[in-house]
């Protein structure tokens, strides 16, 4: 079984629908693992609704969507003012035009979003949180560091078993050593064997004019490819 990991998408279903396609995973015998952020910035985020509600069908028990920070703020049952603020400045207002263009409203995702949205994932070999973990195993971990937090994976201290997380729009899909100190920028396109510890970051900036990325793994090797963000 091969497991595609597919990074922060924010409203960008063409880069969505590219992927996909570049990437043709088969609900019958692959697992499909969203990192969350599936909405805001993006022109689209009611179309990235609306194909990941159909993969979910598709795949069943094989299909894994994990809480991002963007979730996390349409979920909350309160936010603080500040917190509205911020999540005003990164993107919401795209989401509610988006929904409000198909005669929807983005509360009308709530229903079908809380009870799929986990905020870990364990499979073979790799794990997945939205944007961090300072500590294993992910539970021992607070929700700000799995959701919100931008400095836990750059300070490059999480030695632990492969995390494989999105949120911090970087360049290149990096693994980050957990040392302090040693980065690797991995190259595209190509087969590798799978670090066993670390973290690698696949959130390259789909949203903010960059690349939407997806990693696919299978027996103890990982290929990373991305699609730009209008799907070319």
């Amino acid at each position: 079984m091969r497991s595609i990991i597919i990074g922060d998408i924010h409203g960008c279903s063409q880069a969505l629908n590219a992927l996909l396609q570049k990437l043709n995973p088969d609900p019958a015998r692959d697992r499909l693992i969203f990192l969350g952020d599936l909405f805001d910035r993006g022109p689209d985020s009611f179309g990235v609704f609306e194909t990941v509600r159909q993969l979910s069908a598709a795949y069943g028990d094989r299909f894994v969507l994990l809480r991002g920070n963007h979730e996390d703020y349409l979920l909350s049952a309160s936010l603080t003012l500040s917190q509205r603020l911020v999540w005003q400045r990164v993107g919401r207002g795209a989401t509610v035009r988006s929904f409000k263009s198909h005669g929807a409203s983005m509360e009308d995702a709530i229903p079908w979003l809380d009870p799929r949205c986990q905020l870990f994932y364990k499979g073979e070999g790799f794990q997945c949180v939205h944007a961090g973990l300072r500590v294993d195993p992910p539970e021992d971990n607070d929700r700000d560091t799995l959701l919100h937090d931008h400095e836990v994976t750059l300070e490059n201290r999480y030695a632990g078993p492969l995390t494989v997380t999105g949120h911090i729009a970087i360049p290149f899909p990096t693994h980050f050593a957990g040392d302090g100190e040693t980065t690797r920028e991995l190259p595209l396109g190509e087969w590798l064997p799978l670090p066993e510890t670390g973290v690698i970051c696949i959130d390259t900036g789909c949203g903010k004019g960059g690349w939407l990325t997806g990693m696919t793994v299978e027996a103890g090797r990982f290929r990373l490819d991305p699609v730009s963000e209008r799907g070319s």
